[in-house]
């Protein structure tokens, strides 16, 4: 191991370390050793603090600029940082352990998802004890929970995480044609073997023994992105999670798939009554003209219909005749303003509503909305902006 191989890289494990500067930028540190990764490949940067003289100053951001590490120190002291002088580093090591172990579990899955579903890792970002993955093509909730049993398993087996270093040249004779995914063109390359059944090119940190990871669980699967935690957190989220489906079963007093079907007709009753919903709307709107009243001139129809959502009014948008200018309050006391009408538009009725309320709103010529929760009399309310035009 040659001496300029960063501590990340030869010691994960090391907590803290004596350095020296070898260049300042204000409250920008370069040090003659390496002990905090400076993020990359979906996994953030180390946090930690410097010793210096008799202060300890956090170290809040860890990049790399034209291969050379820097350091921002969040400096509020007076401090004249000098070169070749020491200090102590010391990592936030319960950050960096988590990370560790979340990008350890990233490599196993996306392992695996390749494996069963020839399917490949687009993009992979990391925080303490969570995953996000993106994949090249979508993943059903089946194919997601197969590659997490396989995981898991992998997982109690304990295998080693080994990391090799080599040059360019070692690389592209011995390792090249081995690698799953992306290959490097560094001087220096640096892989990570899980067992004796997947290596990788990457420069991240990652535990020794796959047992750390102390399992995987999913937390979402929504089209091409998986969502996970690890660890505790997993643990944790997982514990909630059965809660929840514990309280809802004594709830229904259905249990496993007999909640789901319970589930799944209650979803099939609420999609007939929307779109039972959005006819009867659509009928009201082609003859919604006759209850119009006159405000200015213009041809007004103000409505309070609690159980319409956005999704209802804006499938029956279409029904409305011309010149017509609708003011509806909606379900969870949304304002719907619906106009035909080129003279009075609905965004502009909205923002004079916002001027005179501080509430919060917004749309375009023929649609906006708006929260009128803490308003009083909102219709009444629309009446008088039109009535001022």
């Amino acid at each position: 191991m040659t001496d300029d191989t960063p501590v990340f890289w030869s010691a994960p494990y090391q907590k803290e370390i004596c350095a020296k500067i070898v260049e300042v930028n204000e409250t920008e540190l370069r040090f003659d050793r390496a002990l905090f990764y400076p993020g990359g490949g979906g996994q953030p940067h180390d946090l930690g603090t410097m010793s210096y003289q008799e202060y300890t100053l956090p170290i809040i951001e860890v990049y790399t600029i034209e291969g050379e590490i820097w350091h921002k120190i969040d400096k509020k002291e007076t401090i004249d940082f000098q070169v070749d002088e020491d200090v102590k580093l010391e990592l936030n090591w319960n950050r960096r352990y988590n990370l560790m172990r979340s990008h350890t579990a990233q490599h196993l899955l996306s392992y695996y998802i390749r494996e069963m579903h020839e399917c490949e890792t687009i993009k992979a970002n990391f925080d303490e004890g969570k995953i996000e993955i993106e994949t090249s093509k979508k993943l059903n909730l089946n194919d997601v929970i197969r590659v997490l049993e396989e995981s898991n398993h992998r997982l109690e087996e304990n295998a080693d995480v080994i990391s090799i270093i080599v040059n360019q040249e070692a690389f592209q004779e011995e390792y090249k044609r081995k690698i799953r995914g992306k290959t490097s063109d560094e001087k220096k390359v640096r892989m990570i073997q899980l067992g004796d059944f997947d290596l990788v090119c990457c420069g991240g940190t990652h535990v020794n023994k796959m047992a750390e990871v102390r399992g995987i669980f999913l937390e979402t699967v929504k089209n091409r992105v998986i969502k996970l935690y690890t660890g505790g957190k997993g643990i944790n989220y997982t514990n909630r999670q059965r809660a929840n489906l514990h309280a809802l079963e004594e709830i229904t007093e259905k249990k496993d798939s007999k909640l789901i079907e319970l589930v799944n007709n209650k979803l099939k009753e609420n999609k007939n009554l929307e779109e039972g919903n959005i006819l009867l709307l659509k009928l009201l709107f082609q003859k919604i003209h006759t209850w119009s009243e006159k405000i200015q001139n213009y041809s007004v129809i103000l409505l309070d219909i609690p159980t319409l959502d956005r999704i209802t009014v804006q499938a029956a948008l279409k029904e409305v005749r011309e010149k017509i200018f609708v003011a509806i309050i909606g379900k969870n006391a949304i304002l719907y303003l619906i106009s035909t009408n080129e003279r009075i538009k609905a965004n502009e009725v909205i923002d004079k509503i916002k001027e005179k309320t501080r509430a919060k709103g917004g749309g375009n010529e023929g649609f906006a909305q708006m929260s009128v929760k803490d308003i009083e009399e909102p219709l009444q309310l629309v009446r008088e902006v039109i009535s001022s035009l």
